[in-house]
């Protein structure tokens, strides 16, 4: 069999390089943004936070086989492959939000780079250049590329599988099919060591569903053969969710039935030990793709209307070729077959569907006119309003969200007393993860004895503004009485 796709190259490829810089242009500007917004936003609640909070304690407590979201509490909910990164960079740099943000930009970094393998072979030189500029200015890949969170580790692992496929598959030898499906393997152990089998699931399902549709049975039959690829993938997970079940009885059945079974087919379900689930409507997931790509969607859109109105498949597939188009389709539909049903999902969750989605906007727009400002223009519209959003309106309204205002004037009006006997803040209600964070755990180990000097209260209308030291949405600062 030959491992060369009949149709994955365009039919009339713009090999020169010159059409493509406005678009690697875009894209370092874009990284850049991203770059330099990580330290302008407060840590908000409840996800930043709670994950800078369990990274920042695994730095402390030197604990790296089980990340804790308290001093006392491990944390079942994930294993702890992002939270290495975080706790990793910390403990390089410093507590702080600049380094809690950076291993997600590395991450989304490694994700562009893979998108980049997966289509080196296939597409021009002006096509990759547009996909990645356009997937880094995706609103939620922006967003996961600079957030404390697993999600841009998941995409990162997610896409290092898919296009670790697609390389097996337009291989042109067995050899270079079979080092892709060791990369594939690669790929899965680590997306089993960032959010477990439901990654494993996301990281697959398309490569399966592309096997099923393009008939790939060779290129299955070769990667499940291979022993080598086995023992990556196990190699690389069992070892920890062994040792984590070890240290932490009781692991495995709550992370496996709970996290994965319970918290998607029930509505509300209650058995989250670390926060609240979510009752989404059913099909959710659908609008949450949109809106994580909606300015390219709707660019595509236009593009569309603009061209030939006969042969849309056609045409998308000539563009494409057909194999990789199918792929795009697979790519972009696993999260929408997997969350549909499910009830209990956030709009990150839509993050694994933008790759097939740009590949899906690449097929809009003839690749001969992809260097033209009509296009990258778009791009350039998008970064600044990016910009807008990320440097100005952003670090505003973090404030509102996170307890980190309120911390700092407590510590400013203590002085060398705060976080003593003599000088104790007191929360009316358990505080949130902010606080903690931002009290570098100060607040956890607070003298019992302490002279209650300062309140942490409900933010009450009625009460004169001037009182306040400090405010966020829900809380205010004030002088106990």
């Amino acid at each position: 069999m030959s491992f060369a796709p009949t149709s994955l190259a365009p039919a009339s490829p713009l090999r020169s390089a010159a059409s493509a810089r406005p678009w690697l242009y875009l894209l370092a500007a874009a990284v850049l943004l991203r770059l330099l917004s990580l330290p302008l936003m407060a840590l908000t609640d409840h996800t930043e936070a709670r994950y800078a909070e369990i990274a920042r304690l695994m730095v402390q407590l030197g604990d790296w086989v089980s990340p804790h979201v308290t001093p006392t509490e491990v944390f079942w909910a994930k294993p702890p492959l992002s939270t290495w990164g975080q706790a990793l960079m910390m403990e390089l740099f410093g507590v702080n939000e600049w380094s809690g943000r950076l291993a997600s930009l590395v991450w989304a970094l490694l994700g562009l780079w893979s998108l980049d393998w997966m289509l080196r072979a296939s597409l021009a030189p002006v096509q990759r250049a547009a996909a990645l500029a356009v997937l880094m200015l995706c609103p939620m890949y922006f967003i996961c590329a600079g957030a404390v969170m697993t999600d841009a580790t998941l995409m990162a692992t997610v896409l290092l599988v898919q296009a670790a496929w697609w390389r097996a598959v337009s291989a042109a030898d067995a050899a270079d099919a079979r080092r892709a499906g060791r990369v594939l393997a690669l790929g899965l152990g680590l997306a089993l060591l960032t959010k477990g089998p439901a990654a494993g699931v996301l990281a697959l399902l398309p490569p399966v569903l592309h096997a099923l549709w393009r008939r790939h049975w060779v290129v299955v039959t070769r990667i499940l053969k291979d022993p080598l690829a086995w023992l990556i993938w196990l190699g690389l997970a069992v070892p920890w969710y062994v040792w984590a079940e070890h240290r932490t009885p009781g692991f495995l059945q709550y992370f496996l039935l709970g996290e994965h079974v319970m918290r998607f087919l029930q509505p509300g379900w209650k058995g989250d030990r670390y926060g609240f689930a979510h009752a989404q409507p059913i099909g959710m997931i659908w609008l949450f793709v949109l809106v994580s790509a909606l300015p390219w969607v709707l660019h595509g859109l236009v593009a569309r209307l603009g061209g030939r109105r006969s042969g849309v498949r056609m045409q998308a597939q000539e563009r494409l070729g057909a194999d990789l188009w199918a792929y795009a389709l697979c790519i972009a539909a696993a999260p929408l077959l997997l969350f549909t049903a499910a009830r209990n999902i956030i709009p990150t969750y839509a993050v694994t569907a933008l790759p097939g989605v740009v590949l899906l906007w690449l097929a809009q727009v003839d690749a001969q006119r992809l260097g033209m400002a009509r296009h990258w223009g778009a791009g350039v519209v998008v970064l600044l309003l990016t910009a807008l959003g990320f440097l100005w309106l952003g670090p505003k309204e973090s404030l509102r969200a996170s307890d980190r205002e309120l911390v700092r004037a407590y510590e400013k009006a203590c002085g060398v007393q705060a976080w003593t006997s003599a000088c104790g803040l007191q929360y009316a209600s358990k505080p949130d993860h902010s606080a903690f964070f931002y009290s570098a755990g100060r607040l956890y180990a607070q003298p019992a004895n302490a002279v209650m000097r300062y309140q942490v209260l409900d933010r009450d209308p009625q009460r004169a503004r001037g009182e306040a030291l400090a405010c966020n949405k829900h809380l205010c600062l004030y002088v106990a009485p």
